[in-house]
């Protein structure tokens, strides 16, 4: 399991003589202000400290940026400037975020300051329409440090560009194969790793097993266990002897993402593990995602895409994986539901209740688990899942309701719901996912992630699904 890496942004000025506003001095200030605003949003910077005048200059700073291994390069307008500066940093093919700052009042020389605005609008024309070979997009910016509309688009593009630079080569181990009956979920990995960049590492769930189960180490086995119910967790302790076994197979998947370098797995969950060691693995699943190895259920390799992402755009909170199981026209919310797999971290003040699985319990039999029952905390929360193509991204975004009364499971109502950024209503969102074809399952995190997930989207080259209008009759 590799440590999440900071994205790099680099940091240019390009200007002009005879536009005598405070151009250097602006620049300087505003290199200072994201100086701070790099330490509290977790990202590298460099900046190129001299004003860009000459294309000699352009040339040398694009170049040092690229050694530098920019993952962004954000170049300001910090007044208008030659046209042909932009070529070098479009030639680097490092994503590019162009800004333009206020000219500030007029004073009493009457004279236009800076002319910023012009020279984005003229780099961004330039991009688009006579350098056809650039086929990135491009991201404006507006602004001063400090000012709403510019803090909030580049608070958006980090934690955008936060996943996508850590998709890019993330490692997915598929243990045990997708899950019987779950077609749907089979991909082919090189649409992976060509949209997303990720890779999926292929595990023998039977070497798993047996690893688990030789482990000799009473010590460790105990203190996994003790992990398991830390959090705010009431447990079933005639269930011990499945916990004993859930203990072992986290050691031997912990151990097996250090030694293959993986960031999630994605775990063929039933129906081997119940019939092969006698153990339901929801709790299993919430534990690997509280340690921050993102585990999706059932081999969903694309769920475990996307709670990467959320985990990823969210500076590394912990992740869930639902399915979406009825919904209420009533008060026009829908029900998340899993049989148990989410962290206890993520559940309300009641806390989770680790007991045997109910789907699994039978007469005369004794009882399997273990699963995590519990209610989700309420808040906003983003559901945010690839298709199995890598194509398209399903982007919700909501709010939980802890109070409405469910069933057994991890669990919560979803309600002022947004398919993108389009208010839905819940037959609008059936609608979308059924014309779209979405799969069943719903990776979560909570979080305003909706502006991040569309925009990586962009950065990605994949499209959002698009919110569908009801009707009552079938359409093509």
């Amino acid at each position: 399991m590799k440590n999440m890496r900071k994205l790099k942004i680099g940091l240019a000025g390009v200007m002009v003589t005879p536009f005598r506003g405070d151009k250097e001095g602006n620049f300087q200030q505003d290199r200072q202000a994201l100086s701070k605003l790099a330490n509290s949003l977790g990202f590298e910077l460099k900046t190129i400290e001299e004003g860009i005048y000459n294309q000699d200059q352009a040339n040398n700073a694009a170049r040092e940026l690229q050694n530098w291994g920019a993952d962004f390069i954000l170049l300001q307008n910090s007044s208008f400037a030659a046209g042909q500066f932009i070529y070098p940093f479009a030639d680097t093919q490092i994503r590019l975020g162009l800004w333009a700052v206020p000219e500030g009042k007029p004073t009493s020389e009457g004279g236009l300051p800076l002319n910023s605005f012009t020279g984005l609008n003229l780099y961004n024309s330039l991009l688009k329409t006579f350098r056809t070979d650039y086929d990135l997009p491009v991201k404006w910016f507006f602004g001063r440090p400090g000012q709403p509309l510019f803090d909030q688009r580049f608070r958006v593009t980090v934690q955008a560009l936060h996943a996508v630079v850590n998709l890019q080569n993330a490692r997915i181990g598929l243990i045990g194969g997708v899950a019987s009956g779950f077609d749907n979920l089979i991909v082919d990995p090189r649409n992976l790793k060509r949209k997303v960049g990720a890779e999926v590492i292929i595990l023998d769930f039977d070497t798993l097993l047996k690893e688990a189960q030789a482990i000799k180490d009473e010590t460790a086995i105990q203190k996994t266990a003790e992990d398991f119910i830390r959090v705010n967790t009431q447990f079933d302790k005639r269930m011990a002897p499945q916990l004993e076994k859930l203990s072992r197979l986290e050691i031997a998947y912990q151990q097996a993402a250090n030694n293959f370098g993986l960031d999630a797995v994605a775990v063929s969950c039933w129906p081997r593990y119940q019939s092969d060691y006698g153990v339901a693995v929801c709790s299993l699943m919430g534990q690997l995602n509280t340690t921050g190895l993102i585990a999706a259920c059932e081999g969903d390799v694309p769920s475990a895409a996307g709670m990467l992402a959320l985990h990823y755009m969210s500076g590394g909170d912990v992740v869930t994986l639902m399915d979406l199981v009825t919904v209420d026209e009533n008060d026009n919310s829908l029900l998340l539901w899993h049989c148990g797999p989410t962290s206890p971290t993520l559940a309300d003040d009641k806390g989770t209740r680790m007991q045997s699985l109910w789907l699994f319990d039978q007469d005369q039999k004794p009882p399997t688990g273990l699963h995590n029952d519990l209610v989700l905390k309420p808040g906003q929360a983003t559901v945010m899942g690839f298709t199995p193509n890598f194509e398209q991204l399903l982007v919700l975004d909501g709010e939980i309701d802890n109070q409405k009364p469910s069933y057994m499971g991890s669990r919560g109502w979803y309600r002022n719901i947004r398919v993108g950024a389009e208010p839905a209503s819940v037959p609008e969102v059936v609608q979308t996912l059924m014309k779209s074809g979405f799969q069943h399952h719903y990776p979560l995190a909570y979080g305003n992630l909706m502006p991040a997930a569309m925009e990586m989207a962009a950065w990605l080259g994949i499209e959002p699904i698009q919110k569908q209008p009801y009707t009552d009759y079938l359409t093509q």
